[in-house]
């Protein structure tokens, strides 16, 4: 009788581990953030979270709510990035509580109605602005 609950149990599914969100490495994201966020720390994201309506901006604000915030911290980079290829391009500092924006990239990004297509228009963004230094194959 003792064998048949542990039998049982070998028919109960583990839970498999999730897949992540995007495919990258979460530890060189927050790497290169790091190394950004003391020249930019006042850049802050365009997008509001109190009453999010693109189906973007629900799933990177929905990434607040994860665990490890991937998503979210990825827009986090490019924000950084941006900003940063905007002042090695032009030579001149920028206001960083009002920095330029990319219309074509923010176009882009809120069209995407799933991951998929946010991590794609993420890191395409971010290695256009950080080249060789983005923590993103290439």
């Amino acid at each position: 009788m003792r064998l048949l609950p542990a039998l049982c149990a070998l028919l109960v599914p583990l839970p498999v581990a999730a897949a992540p969100i995007c495919p990258v490495d979460a530890a060189a994201v927050e790497a290169r953030i790091a190394d950004l966020e003391p020249a930019y720390s006042m850049v802050l994201s365009d997008i509001s979270c109190d009453a999010p309506a693109l189906p973007a901006h629900v799933l990177l604000c929905d990434a607040v709510e994860a665990p490890d915030m991937l998503l979210w911290r990825m827009g986090r980079l490019d924000d950084l990035a941006w900003v940063y290829a905007v002042e090695n391009a032009t030579g001149q500092e920028v206001d960083l509580t009002n920095p330029p924006r990319d219309d074509s990239f923010i176009a882009a990004r809120d069209a995407c109605t799933d991951t998929a297509c946010l991590c794609d228009v993420l890191i395409r963004h971010t290695n256009d602005s950080l080249g060789g230094t983005s923590p993103y194959p290439q």
